[in-house]
């Protein structure tokens, strides 16, 4: 590419790039390769970490992504920012767990990923993923930067916020919540990004479905949800496109006039 891009695309996953089955739809593949051609950079923001959408990645072509809403960034392949959580907090909160909830915990970073435990409540949420169940290792934070944790529940984190106003507590599944140093999101992780790619002064456009977009949305000069998206997503957005099984990616680009 010359220069700097026209514009940047950034794309949520799950619900968004992906389809109800975690697929990547033929025509959101063939519609990234028409935003490469026409000098428009497309750019992953999204919940989930580097190291488990490898596959995606490779498939869509994206090298660049804002990953476990906004605590790492990987721009062309290179890692230019990661916010770590600190190891006595999640020394804590493995302790809260164990003595209030039960509720286990799962450490993610760009190479790895683990559980606390393995039971019933991982079990639901890797299969919900289509991902097989990490390893358990509750020790990995003492050797490992940890950017997210999150809890495999489908209720019950209400009385983590409390306990750990530090961290910032985001339902993202029905069997998950993602947790995170307090101020960090999609948007956080988008400025870290313009910043230290020197991007600042492009069009901005974004594409999601769930609460976990919604600073992301605020941020951005053009945001697009996803017709499945969350009604208070739908209410930011400039344009609401089809469903993520419908080719509303394609369908999206193609209104902006991206490709």
């Amino acid at each position: 590419m010359n220069n700097k891009p026209k514009a940047i695309v950034f794309f949520d996953l799950d619900g968004t790039l992906l389809t109800s089955d975690i697929q990547v739809a033929d025509s959101t593949v063939a519609a990234l390769d028409k935003l490469r051609a026409n000098h428009i950079i497309p750019i992953m923001a999204t919940g989930r970490s580097a190291f488990e959408v490898k596959h995606i990645m490779h498939r869509t072509g994206i090298d660049s992504i804002v990953g476990m809403n906004g605590q790492s960034v990987i721009y062309q392949g290179k890692s230019i920012f990661t916010n770590n959580i600190d190891p006595q907090i999640i020394d804590r909160m493995l302790e809260f767990s164990r003595s209030h909830t039960g509720i286990p915990l799962a450490f993610y970073n760009d190479h790895l990923m683990r559980i606390s435990q393995s039971g019933e409540a991982a079990k639901k949420f890797y299969d919900y993923l289509k991902q097989a169940i990490p390893q358990v290792d509750d020790k990995i934070h003492h050797h490992k930067p940890i950017q997210m944790l999150l809890l495999l529940c489908e209720n019950g984190e209400q009385i983590y916020q409390d306990f750990f106003p530090e961290l910032t507590f985001i339902r993202n599944t029905p069997y998950c919540v993602d947790i995170f140093n307090t101020g960090g999101s999609k948007a956080f992780g988008i400025d870290k990004l313009l910043q230290n790619a020197n991007l600042y002064g492009i069009p901005t456009y974004a594409f999601g479905d769930g609460l976990n977009d919604i600073e992301m949305f605020k941020m951005v000069d053009h945001p697009i949800a996803m017709a499945n998206a969350v009604a208070p997503l739908k209410e930011l957005a400039q344009l609401i496109t089809a469903d993520n099984n419908h080719d509303g990616i394609a369908k999206g680009l193609q209104q902006l006039g991206l490709i």
